[in-house]
């Protein structure tokens, strides 16, 4: 998708509910930029789009989304979405132990990128619903509804994965994954490149067109979603924080957080 204005300032509202002890990623985001950070989860990621629409690019596989869809994200499938405009979610990653150990297996399936199904968004939506109850029968009820709209998911659209994934690493998947496991440090193109065992040009081309970003700017999306998050959970000077994701000058982390975030990290 070409950029055809200036790209306004990232507005991100990420709301999390959940448990420390159960198997299940909840949130609720509401953004408004043109390329969010490119990933990968060895988990399947699950999203309900509730506001706005967008594009999902799964492998460089465009797809739209629009209120009512869910969008799927197979195991270990890098991806990222493209708002058009502003555009909120839910988001609900299970784990695929939890998954397996009641005889589910999303990690080995794949699944349509978009599906369209009301009885299945009830059943999303019940999940959602139960993640802000407060009681104490809240995990087990958690649990079952997870389990609920999983089968449902899979008994209805998940079809067996062609290709054991991971067998043939993407040399981008490899630098994504080291970026995120060492965006605390200073990363340059030239150990990026050795990683993945390609040239630096070559690698350069591949990632930005995997990415929609450069790996510059990749590494600073996400030290600024890491820092968004330490700061919003406090305990932390804002140099603590430019320091602790990877940031050697505090004047420069301030500029590029508000420069994606629209605001300044104080």
């Amino acid at each position: 998708m070409k950029k055809t204005q200036a790209e306004p300032p990232r507005k991100v509202v990420h709301e999390v509910h959940g448990l420390s002890n159960t198997p299940v990623i909840f949130h609720h985001d509401t953004v408004r930029v043109w390329h969010s950070c490119a990933n990968w989860h060895e988990n399947v990621e699950i999203l309900l789009f509730t506001e706005g629409r967008g594009i999902i690019i799964c492998e460089g596989e465009e797809t739209q989304v629009s209120p009512g869809d869910i969008g799927v994200i197979d195991s270990r499938m890098l991806h990222r979405m493209c708002p058009e405009g502003e555009m909120s979610y839910h988001c609900l990653i299970v784990d695929e132990t939890f998954c397996r150990k009641n005889g589910l297996a999303p990690g080995d399936m794949c699944f349509p990128r978009r599906i369209r199904d009301e009885a299945l968004c009830e059943k999303y939506n019940k999940v959602a619903t139960t993640f802000k109850t407060d009681d104490s029968y809240r995990e087990a009820r958690l649990r079952a509804a997870v389990l609920d709209f999983m089968v449902a998911l899979m008994s209805g659209y998940a079809t067996p994965a062609a290709v054991v994934r991971g067998v043939a690493e993407s040399p981008v998947r490899t630098a994504v994954g080291y970026i995120h496991s060492h965006y605390h440090e200073q990363i340059d193109l030239d150990t990026l490149a050795a990683t993945v065992k390609l040239s630096k040009y070559h690698f350069l081309r591949e990632f930005k067109a995997a990415t929609g970003q450069t790996p510059v700017a990749y590494i600073n999306t996400v030290r600024i979603k890491r820092a968004e998050r330490l700061l919003r959970e406090g305990g932390m000077t804002v140099a603590e924080v430019a320091e602790a994701c990877g940031f050697v000058s505090h004047s420069y982390f301030s500029k590029v957080f508000y420069r994606l975030q629209g605001v300044l990290p104080s």
